[in-house]
């Protein structure tokens, strides 16, 4: 199928799905260029026509998800570490977190720790992960997603965290004697 019929057949269902997501017509337009940018990108990728509507559906969400994940990270600019805690202690609690994650990053199976120290800590974008670890994109995004949720729990079973409003620490302890990860 060619990419002009794909835009005929489906951009005005795209756009109204991606209207009903997004607020903002002009953001609306934009997710559906990047969509059919994707498309033209991957459709060789596809392994069967018979799934191309829930493969395009599935690139659509995928883009909304990225535009969300884009707004709230221009949102809510960090200018300094420092400033995601908002005690007077601040140094003091930024170090204990970093050790408690390091701590935490070292215990993660070797799949996810390196894509993690990689994509999260290195900086790395995760599509020239794909490279170096010799795997399919949704591979790479998977074993990061897996891995900030193993880590997430890590810190959930061992840590206190209050955040205020906008996400910023307030405080952090580790919730018992047992936990000898901070």
């Amino acid at each position: 199928m060619e990419i002009t019929q794909l835009y005929s057949q489906f951009h005005n269902s795209l756009l109204n799905y991606i209207k009903s997501k997004v607020s903002n017509s002009a953001d609306a337009e934009d997710i559906l260029h990047e969509v059919f940018l994707k498309i033209t990108e991957n459709i060789d990728t596809l392994s069967s026509k018979e799934k191309i509507k829930s493969w395009i559906f599935s690139i659509t969400r995928n883009a909304i998800t990225d535009f969300y994940r884009l707004s709230s990270k221009k949102a809510m600019p960090i200018e300094k570490p420092d400033e995601l805690i908002a005690e007077d202690d601040a140094p003091d609690k930024i170090k204990e977190l970093e050790c408690c994650l390091q701590n935490f990053i070292d215990q993660l199976p070797d799949e996810y720790r390196s894509v993690i120290i990689d994509s999260e800590l290195n900086g790395i974008k995760q599509k020239d992960l794909i490279k170096k670890y010799n795997l399919a994109y949704p591979s790479v995004r998977s074993r990061v997603q897996r891995g900030r949720e193993k880590l997430k729990q890590m810190f959930h079973d061992c840590c206190s965290i209050e955040l205020d409003s906008r996400g910023r620490i307030l405080d952090a302890e580790s919730k018992s004697a047992s936990c000898r990860s901070c």
